[in-house]
């Protein structure tokens, strides 16, 4: 990630980065290196929107995790629009939580979530 935040800085959970790393070795496997080093470009370019505009996801499944001191927010990576950056804007950063594709479904994620 980026050493310089035009907003607040993203900071990233240890599940997000092994979540990016899967998401980039699977792109590797099946697609080449070229379109998982996109992915990764997409992924830091998502940040840099979100460390700027942190409202600007979609808060529809912040009602599966009441539990968090933010409202759970979602937004999609550009060109990658099935991968959702899952995140929660605190007041010095924004909180990313999860790299998910969508067709896993959003039962699969609370089900990843609790184990």
């Amino acid at each position: 990630m980026s050493a310089a935040w035009p907003g607040k800085p993203p900071r990233q959970r240890p599940q997000a980065a092994a979540d990016i790393a899967a998401i980039a070795d699977h792109l590797n496997a099946t697609a080449g290196a070229a379109v998982a080093l996109r992915f990764i470009d997409a992924v830091e370019a998502a940040y840099a929107l979100l460390s700027t505009h942190p409202a600007c996801g979609s808060p529809r499944h912040a009602h599966v995790m009441p539990e968090l001191p933010a409202p759970l927010r979602f937004h999609p990576v550009k060109t990658f629009e099935r991968i959702l950056v899952y995140y929660m804007e605190s007041p010095d950063a924004v909180e990313i939580l999860r790299i998910w594709d969508a067709a896993r479904g959003l039962e699969a994620l609370l089900e990843d979530a609790s184990e």
